[in-house]
């Protein structure tokens, strides 16, 4: 796998921008390859291709989280749970941030390559909510009940899918990029449409996009990042120590825990989504 010869989980965790990079590139070759191979399926096609790229790079990252908290049972380190992890949440971070960028330029500057299509219906018809046709904004129509319960059910599926998948749980935060990315977009195309040329309305309107879903958008997507990594730190545990160790115990124990404040994070999205 040439991502693999291009970077290692060791060199991402210190200097998390290369897999912004990485994740930039990669995206426009699954947009690409998404678009040439099934046009018509390309919405979903995309995001699986993207997913394929990244799956061999975040199961070696799963793997040296878990062998953190083994050389933290052996070693007696008392390094809490994000000082032993925190890194892994910002390389989850500049993968995230460097999909939504990449699919918001596709979005933006080639209408040709539609491969938005069931990320704009997921938009219109998610929560209740509708698109404004004049300003892109989102209107939302929904209570906080039922962002709770829809963000705490995405939450459960990514630790699901990483602890039986590892990487498995990339294709629902490539999915989720995807919606932010048209999202984003609806955006840029409202500021361009009132004047702006079109590059000023992309630099412009991608942080005052991603800034208006800032503030419940950061904790829900931070539970998912954190219910990922309890998932695959997890499912690695149960792989390589015995259930009945010492090692096993303190891996599980960090999973539950993370996986805890996954739902204090939900809670707190869905509060403030509901509010504003």
């Amino acid at each position: 796998m040439v991502l693999e010869s291009i970077l290692n989980p060791k060199n991402a965790e210190d200097k998390p921008w290369h897999i912004f990079v990485i994740a930039f590139i990669y995206t426009f070759i699954g947009v690409f390859f998404a678009h040439q191979l099934f046009p018509n399926q390309s919405s979903t096609l995309a995001v699986a291709i993207i997913t394929i790229l990244f799956i061999p790079f975040f199961e070696n990252l799963f793997e040296l989280e878990e062998e953190k908290d083994d050389a933290a049972v052996k070693g007696g380190k008392k390094q809490n749970i994000f000082g032993r992890h925190k890194q892994a949440i910002s390389v989850f971070s500049s993968f995230f941030m460097g999909i939504i960028v990449a699919m918001t330029f596709i979005f933006i500057f080639m209408p040709t390559v539609n491969v938005f299509t069931l990320q704009a219906q997921t938009i219109e018809g998610f929560s209740g909510r509708v698109v404004s046709d004049t300003t892109g904004a989102v209107v939302d129509q929904g209570d906080f009940t039922r962002f709770f319960v829809n963000n705490t059910g995405v939450m459960i599926l990514i630790f699901v899918m990483s602890l039986m998948l590892g990487a498995g749980a990339i294709f629902v935060l490539v999915w989720n990029a995807s919606v932010i990315a048209v999202y984003v977009g609806l955006i840029v195309k409202s500021l361009a449409s009132n004047g702006l040329n079109l590059t000023t309305a992309y630099l412009y309107g991608v942080p005052v996009g991603l800034g208006s879903i800032a503030l419940h958008g950061i904790p829900e997507i931070a539970a998912y990042f954190v219910a990922g990594i309890s998932g695959g730190i997890l499912g690695v545990g149960v792989i390589r120590e015995k259930l009945n160790s010492k090692e096993f115990h303190f891996i599980f124990k960090d999973s539950l825990v993370f996986l805890a404040i996954a739902e204090i994070l939900i809670i707190a999205a869905a509060f403030i989504e509901a509010a504003i």
